[in-house]
């Protein structure tokens, strides 16, 4: 939770007037909604854990008329209860509406055709960006499922494997059957589904890490392609030893010719997966030389329930990125680390695979990996994961995204405009899932954070709160990005939070008080 009595937050309605230039947030009672905000047909995948505590991923499409009507997509489920739920459903029906409040940005959506496997229909709340394009997206439905993801603008274009090709980078994080692993990875798509350069590296928490390359590694896609919801399949086989099973079986969402979603469709095993185009391969050494790029990590450490989160910034360093500097906060399960600097860093990178490495000098002990591989998909931007060998893996991984370049304020990145937020846990102790939109109120000092939120200590009672006002900034490092913000607690208190700025309205955080214990990352992009 997010503050102490507060459970879930529903969507409370904010306007965007403008004074000297600035947005700020206020209270409106007029109506807000405009369906066609939402228009078009539309890719998520969310991951989780079912009221019962069992791990879950959902990727699918749906498709919005723009008057508040569902008429058309398709979902496939992955729950590892007992019996397992491994269902795909097709033609999706419902209904959408914005908040009556919620200046078109925050919504649900109800679908009303029954779902194979499902008590319910499912339903789900959402915070979209002004675009329309791109959007938070979480489970609000009476299975009281806890997870949360992304939502995206499909392009039909892509809806063949000709229209797919090309060079990407994946992150697929979940559950192997029990164990709490992660995986980064990069290839090449040919238009026939057949792969090339295929290169892995694979975590599991408490076990250790392992590379899978050549002919020990293999993502092959169904040659007929997509359907008309953007749905195919594909398998990926890791011959790594890591575990017994070495081919998992996915069911993927094409959203654009740069990215598409996927869950994995093998019983018991609801792993999530994310594919972002690489840009401008091969790379070379001296374009990863960047302002820095910003990470959102998260993990489980060498206990099952014990959720691990880090936020930092990695800068790599000198003509052939040969170094690097790490700066990064974390919270494992209520033991904080802050505001650690570590410069001298050893860095490796390929720039075929886009695939580097960064040795990290007690980087285990302070928080984070004591090996960081990454893969990028542009300069400064890409995908992390601790590739620690042995029983110290936490299978921790996440997002990297490029800084724009400083230097950095609250009065460039954080007064002018909105933001909206997601997270969701990895750990069923701390299985927060959340979606809202945070910005500067009337007062221009403090920010407020309108949120729906669910977690596992109550999602069957849902009730109306007021929103999560009154938060101050402390001071922010102009060179690196980090700040802190205090958020009231509810009970005449706050909690810390550290974040790094990647750009204007966009950064990653996390609760670094130890007194509220783990922390789940939250990630904020522009609205």
């Amino acid at each position: 939770m997010l503050s102490d009595g507060i459970t879930r937050q529903l969507l409370a309605g904010v306007t965007a007037g403008t004074s000297a230039g600035t947005v700020f947030f206020a209270q409106r009672t007029g109506n807000g909604t405009t369906p066609n905000a939402l228009n078009g047909q539309y890719a998520f995948a969310i991951a989780g854990f079912d009221a019962n505590g069992n791990a879950l991923g959902m990727a699918g499409s749906f498709k919005a008329d723009g008057l508040g009507h569902i008429t058309a997509g398709e979902v496939d489920i992955n729950d590892s209860a007992t019996p397992a739920v491994v269902v795909n459903n097709t033609a999706l029906t419902g209904t959408y509406s914005f908040d009556a409040t919620g200046d078109s940005t925050l919504g649900t959506i109800q679908l009303t055709n029954s779902i194979t496997g499902l008590a319910h229909p499912l339903a789900f709340g959402f915070s979209l960006q002004a675009s329309g394009n791109f959007g938070q997206i979480m489970s609000l439905d009476a299975n009281d499922f806890i997870a949360a993801g992304t939502m995206q603008l499909q392009s039909s274009s892509v809806f063949t494997l000709s229209g797919m090709a090309g060079s990407y980078a994946a992150t697929i994080n979940g559950r192997n059957t029990t164990n709490p692993t992660s995986i980064l990875g990069s290839f090449t798509l040919a238009s026939t589904g057949s792969t090339s350069g295929n290169t892995f590296d694979r975590s599991i928490a408490g076990l250790g890490t392992a590379p899978s390359t050549g002919a020990s590694a293999a993502a092959t896609f169904a040659s007929a392609g997509p359907d008309s919801n953007g749905r195919g399949t594909f398998t990926l086989t890791l011959n790594d030893g890591l575990v017994t099973t070495a081919t998992q079986n996915f069911a993927y969402y094409a959203i654009t010719k740069t990215r598409f979603v996927a869950v994995e469709t093998d019983a018991g095993s609801p792993m999530t997966a994310d594919f972002s185009g690489q840009q401008g391969t091969p790379f070379t050494a001296s374009t990863v030389v960047t302002t820095g790029g910003v990470f959102g990590m998260a993990g489980i450490d060498t206990v099952a329930s014990n959720e691990i989160t880090a936020v930092g910034q990695l800068q790599m360093t000198g003509a052939t990125a040969t170094g690097g500097t790490l700066n990064w906060d974390s919270n494992d399960n209520g033991a904080t680390h802050t505001g650690i600097a570590l410069p001298g860093q050893a860095v490796t990178f390929d720039p075929t695979t886009g695939r580097g490495t960064v040795t990290v000098t007690g980087g285990h002990a302070s928080g984070l990996a004591d090996t960081l591989v990454f893969y990028l998909t542009a300069p400064g931007a890409g995908f992390v994961l601790d590739a620690t060998a042995g029983a110290n893996n936490q299978a921790m991984a996440g997002p990297m995204l490029a800084q724009a370049a400083g230097p950095y304020s609250a009065s460039t990145d954080l007064a002018t405009g909105l933001a909206i937020v997601r997270s969701r846990g990895s750990s069923v102790n701390d299985a927060l899932a959340l979606v809202g939109l945070f910005g500067l109120t009337t007062d221009q000092t403090t920010y407020e954070l309108l949120a729906d939120e669910r977690d596992p200590g109550d999602i069957t009672q849902p009730q109306l709160d007021a929103p999560f006002t009154g938060i101050t900034l402390g001071a922010i490092d102009g060179n690196v990005g980090r700040g802190t913000f205090a958020l009231p607690n509810g009970s005449g208190s706050s909690s810390t939070y550290a974040f790094y700025i990647i750009g204007p309205n966009q950064f990653y955080f996390l609760d670094i008080n130890p007194m509220d214990g783990a922390s789940t990352v939250f990630f904020a992009s522009p609205h």
